[in-house]
Parts: C-alpha cells; structure tokens; sequence
C-alpha cells in the first residue's frame, strides 16, 4: 500500500513539474495574438453567450459556425478575474502544453515496461525530441487549441497501452471505452481531429492480431469516440442542423446540403500535396526551412520524415524476424501503425502542418523503437548498450538545432489581457465586418449587444451566390439604419464586393482601433490600419 502511495505521489510531482514547464513556456512566449484569436475564437464566445447566430451572419466568416466550447474558458478568464492579470491568462494558457508533456512521459514510462525495462535517460530523450517539436512547441499557449486535442489523444494512447501486455486486463473493456471517450471529445471540440480516432482504433485492432477480442475491443472503442464526440459536439451540432440544415456547417456540404453553401466540403486545400513526388515524399520538403508549403509562416523540421524512415526500418525488420512472439510487438504496431494512418489521413485531407501536433510528439518514441531494434543494440545478456543512448541524444541535438519554430503572433504583456478601444456606435447600428481577421474587437465595443454585425469575408466568397451571399446581399441593402464598417488596409477584394452592392457608397468619419493585439513582439504595429468608418450610401 505504501509502495503504492509513494508510486502515486512522485507521478503527482512529475504532474506539477511538466504544468510548471508550460505554464513557464507559455508566459515567456507573450501575450497570444495570434490570427484565429483575432478572428473567432473571442468573437464565437462572445456570440455564444449572447445568443447571436440568429442575429449576425458570418462575422468571422467560416470559423463562425465553429464549435465555442473549447474557447470558452480562456474568454471568461481574460474578461473577468484574470482581465488585469495577463501573464496569469498566458501562464494557464500554457498547462495544455505542461499536460502534453506529462501523457508523452506516462506513454514513454508505460512503454518502457512493456518491453521489460525500466524508464531511463534514452526514453527522456525520445519524450524531448518529440515535446520540443516545431508544430508543438508553436503552437503551446496559443488559443488556438492544437494543444488540448493531442493531449486527449495522448490520454488515450495511454490508455491502451496496457491492452498491448502478455495478458489483457481484467477491465479491458473500460480502457478502450474510455480512449475511445477521450478520443471522440477531441473531435467534437475540434473536428480537425477526426483523423486520428479511425487511425487509432485501426492501430488497436492490427495491434491485438485482429482476433475476435481485437474485434470486440475496437467495437467498444469506436462506440466510446461516438459517445464523446457526442458529448462535446452534440449541442453544437443540434444548433447548426435547426440554423442552416447542416450539422457540421459550413463543412462538409457535399454530404448534408444545406442550401446557403456549394455542396463541397468547405476544407481548406492550401497546403495540399502539388506533384506525385510531394505526395510520396511530402516530409522531406520541409527538412529545410519553407513557407507556405504547409504552414503560413517559415517552418523547418525533420520529424516526421525521420519517424516515417523509421516505421520503414521497424516493418523490415518485424519482417526479418517473423518468428518473434506477437505479444512482444503490440505497442510497437499499436504506435506505428497509429502514427502511419494519422498521417495518410491528415496528408488527403489536411497537409496543415500544425494539425501533426498528435504524431509529432510521438516521433522521439518512434525513433527509439527502431534503435533499440537495430542489431547490437543489446549484449548477449539482454542488458543495453551504450551507443543507441549517444544516438538519441545526437538525434536530439541535430533536430533541436536544425528546426525552425514558426510564430503565430505574439504581442507585448499589457494591462490588461484584452485591451482593444473602439469606438462607439450608435444604437441599432450595423456593422459591416470587410475581410479578416477584426471580429474579436465586437466584444469591445459599447453596448455591442445593441448592434447587428455582418460578414463579408471567405464565407461570403465561397458561398459563390448561395444563400449566404444572398441573405448577406439582401440584409445589407435592406438596412436603412446607421452603418459602419470595419476593415483593414488589406481588405481589397471586399472591399470591392461592398461598393459592388452599394455604388456610390462611401466611407467616412473612420476612427483607428486601438488593441494590444495588433503589435507583435517587438511593440511594432500590425494592424493594417483597422478603423471602424461610418458607410455612407449614396
């Protein structure tokens, strides 16, 4: 029993140490500004407890129709207790981060003892490799929630791990219920990870030898990722389906055909594979340092293409020695083949590299794998050798001084979490949002309840003269009551749409928005110019 107490204290400790490391990270990153925060996370939230879908069309363009949820508690600090303590705001921020840290070592430590050893520096250099990855580190403290969907999946990771022993558990039921469970509520806080529940339940199944119980145990895991997705995702998509006819709107409309959108599905196709070489070989391409290939801002790094090489290398050699015993090999392919259908999913459907963060933390473990299976890398007497550690540590250094971390927007601390200022609008107002991203400033505004606000931005683009352009359109000219616009130096092509459907209209009177989150880390201002102008129609 005390064995036990001692056991749960020091994982307690190392609980608290990896939240300390994110929250440390998190504060000595900046105040979050980046584009998505400024766009639709504040602004969804926001609406959410206003009751404004009804009221507002498409203020944040697409990301309007997305799920709050998860936004919520990071809104409701920053506006209430923690409005004056930013760097208290920026530091919670970061225990995302700090939990990713934590599962990644629980996976390692779990792992280690599957294959009859204890946890040791070459499995502490396997977590940093993957914990100090480009896409995870970017994007720790942002509000973007990359961070919370791979610790869920890391949880449930983690919770299968124990079906890969000699001998299943006696509850093995309950683990893959509840991975399916943590699973299935990362998608329905995000749908961006839809990919990751069907590699993973399909790595379950490989992984136990596709045998009745393997079959049985990926059935409860899919039912627990239903129930979950459910859970978080449900209301939401309720709400969607009574609005627009869809419940993934604007997503996914090739299957759901709403009216107000094409029948396509809405994804963003940007950083999609070009060549068939790009398509086989996509990693490669951002070994060195690239923009716009998958990310918008300059990224470098080799972990996935060396994961990648590595899953090759442990398949050959699975297949050199066939006769091994299965049970020995579950995790081994519970995490390869995890890590090889996240990836074909994400490469078809995505190519967003910041949608990796789930896999990239695993490279490091990967990586060891493969060492640890290379001939020599144990005496006769089943004790290890010294050099597979000298190789982690040199893949260590050679990844952490070759990549390049992109930066998503940050700016200086100041008083306050959200200090934006703009100016007042009359009463029943409309405000006409022209492009992206602004939305976050409508909180801000005096008496916003009062006003109605709409969007001409990607939404109304792509819906291409479907009922969303043509509410948009109609609205707007049917408004006979004081309008305002808010743009941005870089709004041209709305810009354009707007004297398109009200010529002669002019913009007067414009008035700067004054925000903290328009300066980036050296105080230097990236505001494009945002103003708020009264619309003058002619």
């Amino acid at each position: 029993m005390r064995k036990r107490a001692a056991t749960k204290f020091g994982t307690f400790r190392i609980l608290l140490v990896c939240l300390l490391i994110g929250a440390l990270y998190s504060l000595y990153k900046g105040q979050d500004a980046d584009w998505d925060l400024k766009n639709y996370h504040l602004y969804n939230c926001w609406a959410l407890l206003h009751d404004r879908l009804n009221i507002d069309l498409g203020a944040a363009g697409i990301q309007a129709y997305f799920n709050p949820l998860l936004d919520l508690p990071y809104y409701l600090l920053g506006t209430g207790v923690l409005k004056h303590l930013p760097r208290v705001l920026a530091a919670l921020q970061g225990l995302w981060y700090g939990g990713l840290i934590f599962f990644l070592l629980q996976i390692a430590v779990r792992l280690s003892g599957l294959h009859g050893r204890s946890f040791g520096v070459i499995d502490l250099l396997a977590v940093l490799i993957g914990a100090t990855g480009t896409m995870a580190m970017s994007q720790a403290g942002l509000s973007s929630n990359e961070m919370p969907l791979a610790l869920l999946m890391l949880a449930g990771i983690h919770q299968l791990l124990p079906l890969c022993a000699a001998e299943l558990p006696s509850r093995a039921w309950r683990h893959a219920v509840i991975a399916g469970c943590l699973c299935g509520m990362a998608v329905g806080l995000k749908p961006t990870a839809m990919i990751y529940p069907p590699a993973l339940g399909l790595a379950l199944l490989f992984a136990l030898g596709a045998r009745a119980t393997a079959w049985r145990l990926s059935a409860l895991f899919a039912l627990g990722t239903c129930a979950g997705f459910l859970l978080t995702y449900g209301w939401w998509g309720w709400t969607l389906f009574e609005l627009t006819g869809n419940p993934t709107f604007p997503m996914f409309n090739q299957w759901f055909h709403s009216p107000l959108m094409p029948a396509n599905s809405g994804t963003d196709v940007r950083f999609l594979p070009r060549s068939t070489a790009q398509w086989l070989f996509y990693p490669f391409y951002w070994i060195r340092p690239s923009s716009g290939l998958v990310t918008e801002s300059p990224v470098a790094d080799a972990r996935i293409a060396l994961t990648l090489l590595a899953i090759v290398g442990l398949a050959a050699m699975a297949w050199l020695r066939r006769a091994r015993p299965s049970t020995e090999r579950r995790a081994v392919r519970l995490l390869t083949i995890f890590v090889t259908a996240g990836y074909v999913l994400w490469l078809g459907m995505f190519s967003i590299l910041r949608y990796t963060v789930s896999i990239e933390v695993l490279s490091g473990l990967i990586m060891l794998l493969a060492v640890q299976e290379l001939p020599g890398s144990q005496r006769a007497d089943g004790s290890a050798r010294r050099w597979p550690a000298w190789t982690m540590l040199c893949l260590f250094l050679l990844l952490a001084g070759s990549s390049t971390h992109p930066d998503w927007g940050h700016a200086p601390y100041a008083d306050v979490a959200f200090d934006v200022h703009a100016p007042a609008v009359e009463p029943g107002s409309m405000v006409v949002l022209v492009g992206a991203p602004q939305a976050y400033v409508i909180p801000f505004i005096d008496r916003a309840q009062a006003s109605q606000y709409l969007g001409l931005t990607n939404l109304t683009k792509r819906s291409q003269n479907h009922g969303i352009t043509q509410a948009t359109r109609e609205r707007l000219l049917a408004y006979r009551g004081p309008t305002y616009a808010l743009l941005r130096d870089d709004a041209g092509e709305y810009l354009a749409m707007l004297k398109q459907w009200l010529p002669g209209a002019k913009l007067t009177d414009c008035s700067t928005i004054r925000s903290n989150l328009e300066h980036d880390q050296s105080n230097v201002d990236v505001s494009s110019n945002l103003r708020l102008c009264r619309l003058q129609r002619s």
